[in-house]
């Protein structure tokens, strides 16, 4: 089965109007069809706010157009054309995704809600939002100034079992900082601290573990960054990424510590590069977390309904390849080149 032709559209879709005021983040996404000489076409998605793979359509046809699908190793594409790859296979063999990556171990999984710096009352009203809309944790991009204030009106508007998920992107700085606000955060049913201090000594990580019952978290790739991190003792959990070869194998490292993961492979996609995340997180024993897959947080995901996020998760079907398809009149709506 030969590749004939990869298409691209780029779109830029509205992220919901909390996001919209109170930060206007613009991020726009590359959809890609590969086309095949058997009439199957593949999905796959690719960040446009750094780069444009466009600019690389000759290198890109070159690698793969005329070829045979099945002369790659398909687990060690990137991950925008592997998407692609194991929707195209798993549409040529009658099975979804999911089987051609590793045993199924969830039917479901779950997403984390999102904001970014925001007032503490308009987050609070964001998570009350999240909770009515079946999500069970809320990332939320902290600030040592407000979190606290934050997290007690999320408390209060959401209940016991709506989990935070604090991560200062290393903002709250020093050990002493993080220590001190992870005690004040602690009646405030904390999921995971993520990234919260700088991390050039891991030392520190360490002695904040000590010193606090929060779980504490990083954010990094890779499965020798992974080790490091835990020969450090400076985790709890492990926030990673990657394609399917590299994530299952960061994520057999983690487990081998015991220690649960999640997985942010896209974040700000659409339906296309959320429902393969979904798809490679399902085979995953150990990624039991909401992951960071953000298809929610924008005013249209682009399915047209047919990816199922309902209560705060992607459902996986039993439809061959990804299981999705595209609204075409939305990606026009929402096209920019």
């Amino acid at each position: 089965m030969k590749i004939t032709n990869i298409e691209y559209r780029t779109v830029s879709i509205p992220f919901i109007p909390a996001i919209q005021e109170h930060s206007g983040m613009v991020y726009p996404t590359t959809l890609i069809w590969v086309h095949t000489d058997e009439g199957i076409t593949g999905l796959g998605e690719s960040n446009a706010v750094h780069s444009d793979i466009t600019e690389q359509a000759e290198q890109i046809a070159e690698r793969y157009v005329g070829k045979n699908i099945w002369d790659f190793d398909l687990a060690d594409e990137g991950f925008t054309f592997q998407s692609a790859f194991y929707d195209i296979a798993g549409q040529a063999l009658g099975v979804p995704a999911h089987k051609l990556i590793g045993r199924k171990h969830r039917d479901s999984v779950e997403l984390a809600y999102w904001s970014p710096p925001m007032p503490p009352e308009a987050i609070a009203a964001e998570a009350e939002r999240a909770a009515n809309l079946g999500f069970r944790v809320h990332k939320l991009k902290a600030r040592s100034a407000t979190i606290v204030e934050t997290a007690r009106l999320i408390k209060e508007a959401c209940g016991h079992d709506f989990e935070i998920r604090v991560d200062p992107n290393t903002e709250f700085g020093d050990l002493e900082t993080g220590i001190r606000l992870a005690d004040e955060l602690l009646p405030y049913n904390i999921e995971v601290y993520e990234d919260p201090i700088r991390f050039e000594d891991l030392s520190w990580y360490r002695e904040l573990r000590k010193h606090t019952d929060v779980p504490v978290a990083r954010h990094v790739g890779g499965q020798q960054e992974i080790l490091k991190n835990i020969r450090a003792d400076a985790v709890d959990a492990i926030n990673t990424q990657g394609n399917v070869s590299g994530l299952r194998k960061s994520a057999a490292v983690a487990e081998a510590a015991d220690l649960p993961i999640w997985v942010q492979c896209f974040a700000f996609g659409c339906c296309v590069a959320s429902t393969f995340a979904a798809h490679l997180v399902s085979t995953i024993p150990n990624c039991t977390m909401p992951i960071d897959e953000l298809p929610h947080i924008r005013v249209d995901d682009l399915s047209g309904g047919s990816m199922n996020l309902t209560n705060g998760a992607i459902h996986l079907s039993d439809e061959p390849g990804l299981g999705i398809s595209l609204d075409m009149d939305a990606v026009e709506r929402y096209r920019i080149r």
